[in-house]
């Protein structure tokens, strides 16, 4: 999948669709286009538990044939949070720390299939991800595998000023995880490393200067 597009259409359906998140879906775009291209096979389940960030997600489902481009404002409409009502959406996900527990409920269901989740560093802090943590390492989830996108930022500030995480707690205790050090915001200027735009929404002006920076 090509990497321009996928940031095209996280911004121009944002834009269409008055959504926010836009910083957070830009800072997965790297770790789906892997994921999906050369990790998931046909069996595998997947979860994206990184609410915030779904614009991406919906634009891979989109080049896979889940449903045209055209409907990507549409599913963002309302507030982007990913939707089981969403042609390939295994399951809706809003209030964080949720993602990690259902996909270790699945994990668990059926060992002979590769389950993965997407997680932010946000929610990461939350107390249920911890306590679904120590259930898969009890279960020897090795059909586990967990990604976290950490962008360094969550909607009021630096993940490390709100509150610090220990990543070796997750390293140490799941035997299939892998911690993306990543950029909110990423491929555009104004946004990068910016966590405002967590929940900023972005004018005309602004799409503009974003998709000429993506494409020179």
């Amino acid at each position: 999948m090509d990497k321009k597009e996928i940031q095209t259409d996280i911004l121009n359906s944002s834009f269409k669709a008055n959504a926010c998140h836009v910083g957070s879906a830009l800072s997965c775009v790297d770790i789906l286009i892997d994921l999906f291209d050369n990790i998931i096979k046909p069996d595998d389940v997947f979860l994206f538990s990184k609410a915030s960030g779904v614009a991406t997600y919906y634009s891979i489902l989109s080049k896979q044939g889940y449903f045209p481009a055209e409907k990507l404002p549409e599913y963002l409409k309302k507030y982007p949070l990913p939707s089981k009502e969403v042609p390939g959406v295994l399951h809706s996900f809003g209030s964080l720390g949720h993602g990690l527990s259902v996909a270790a409920g699945l994990a668990l269901s059926n060992r002979t299939r590769n389950v993965y989740v997407l997680l932010s560093d946000g929610e990461c802090q939350e107390g249920s991800t911890m306590e679904a943590v120590l259930f898969a390492r009890q279960h020897r989830l090795t059909n586990l595998h967990v990604l976290i996108d950490n962008n360094l930022y969550q909607a009021c500030g630096a993940t490390d000023d709100i509150l610090r995480i220990d990543w070796s707690f997750f390293t140490n205790n799941l035997p299939n995880c892998k911690i993306y050090n990543t950029v909110k915001g990423e491929g555009v200027d104004f946004m990068a490393g910016d966590y405002n735009w967590h929940y900023q929404n972005i004018t005309e002006e602004q799409l503009n200067n974003a998709l000429k920076q993506i494409w020179t």
